[in-house]
């Protein structure tokens, strides 16, 4: 009456009256259904978990926001396409099938109870997924909401709690074995320095004893890298410009003793057109255990031994080398490099195994990538670093 239009549904009904044809309409005012499916279509598209309807054809009617952010489509490639689209290659085949034992007795329920369930990334890509299925009817026929919970953060998650796990039980097996040892080896030696005592022999009294000075220095140097890996994953600390040359005149210093010992010359060079902002107290931990590393495996059989350490960086990117002419890491022992409690040659040269093991979890805690190459000429360790865009005026 006051022109305005409304959306109506009009079914049209022939009947004959004295013999003539006539049509009976029935016009149904559909304003609150629409006003209902867009409250619905609204609800839907905004939900936290990805939300899909197919229909009894297995058509893709409906889909919200969430599943173009997990599987990568945009919902004009996947509404009118077959759900199969989202289903892994290998299990296409049967899918159909599924859909149609469902519909034969719809409910609500999970699926793939029992089973890890994937779907199909537009990057041919699987990913983990938990769905629920819940039948609905919609424009006149049953169709099937499916919600989707993207799960690679959780599997990832627990993924990484069970390494933690298997790292703490082989971390305390080994921790009580290399704790144990040296303890009996001094209580033992112990009682030889009572029995010299005893037996007036003064100098085996003082040789036992230095030995058990040896072996407590040894359980010491331990604690330390136990306490060390124990802090590896702290709160992160501020990051700050890293002052390399500083930290050259600081290890020259710290480790001039061993530098000495082992007739090692230390070599850097500082090539970087661009600082480094990093924690400070990670990579310092880092460098140190590489450069001693490189100092404790020296090749005494070449007369001239370095350690060096030369920086570098390319637009994107702060290249750190630390090299060595040392005697190399065993070509069939290099897969266990950055493993716990590895050591690779005689128990004469002092070390816990812990040394690449702290490096490599210092290395992950800053984001960074290491790798290697180790021969008998020596051993090359690299570090990169993603370095922050420069902004330009």
């Amino acid at each position: 009456q006051d022109g305005s239009e409304i959306p109506v549904e009009i079914g049209l009904n022939p009947i004959e009256a004295n013999g003539e044809l006539y049509v009976v309409a029935s016009v149904i005012d559909i304003s609150e259904r629409l006003k209902s499916e867009e409250r619905f279509k609204a609800a839907f598209d905004v939900a936290p978990s990805g939300m899909l309807m197919i229909d009894s054809r297995r058509r893709i009617v409906l889909i919200n926001k969430k599943v173009e952010e997990i599987f990568g489509y945009s919902r004009q490639e996947l509404v009118g396409s077959s759900i199969e689209v989202l289903v892994p290659e290998d299990f296409r085949g049967p899918h159909p099938k599924f859909v149609e034992t469902y519909m034969k007795k719809p409910e609500p329920r999970s699926m793939g109870i029992g089973r890890e369930l994937f779907g199909r990334h537009k990057s041919g890509n699987l990913v983990p997924v938990e769905v629920g299925l819940q039948p609905i009817w919609f424009n006149g026929e049953t169709c099937v909401i499916s919600s989707i919970v993207d799960i690679s953060y959780r599997k990832k998650a627990e993924a990484e709690i069970e390494s933690k796990t298997q790292e703490i039980e082989e971390f305390a097996y080994r921790t009580s074995h290399d704790l144990r040892s040296p303890l009996k080896s001094i209580a033992g030696v112990a009682e030889c320095i009572v029995e010299s005592i005893e037996d007036q022999q003064y100098d085996e009294a003082k040789s036992h004893a230095i030995r058990i000075s040896g072996v407590c220095k040894k359980l010491l140097r331990l604690i330390e890298d136990i306490l060390t890996l124990t802090k590896v994953d702290l709160a992160a600390e501020a990051r700050s410009e890293f002052d390399f040359n500083s930290y050259k005149n600081d290890f020259g210093e710290k480790y001039s003793e061993q530098l000495e010992q082992n007739d090692v010359k230390f070599e850097a060079t500082f090539m970087n057109t661009r600082s480094l902002s990093i924690e400070n107290a990670r990579l310092v931990q880092v460098l140190d255990n590489l450069l001693v590393n490189a100092v404790k495996y020296c090749d005494s059989a070449k007369d001239h031994r370095f350690v060096r350490l030369h920086t570098f960086n390319d637009n994107a990117r702060f290249f750190i080398h630390v090299s060595d002419n040392g005697i190399g890491i065993p070509l069939d022992r290099q897969s266990e490099v950055f493993g716990m409690f590895k050591r690779f040659y005689s128990s004469s040269i002092e070390g816990s195994g812990l040394g690449l093991y702290i490096v490599k979890k210092q290395i992950d805690k800053l984001g960074a990538s290491i790798s290697f190459e180790s021969s008998a000429d020596g051993t090359n360790f690299y570090l990169e670093f993603e370095l922050t865009p420069q902004l330009h005026a």
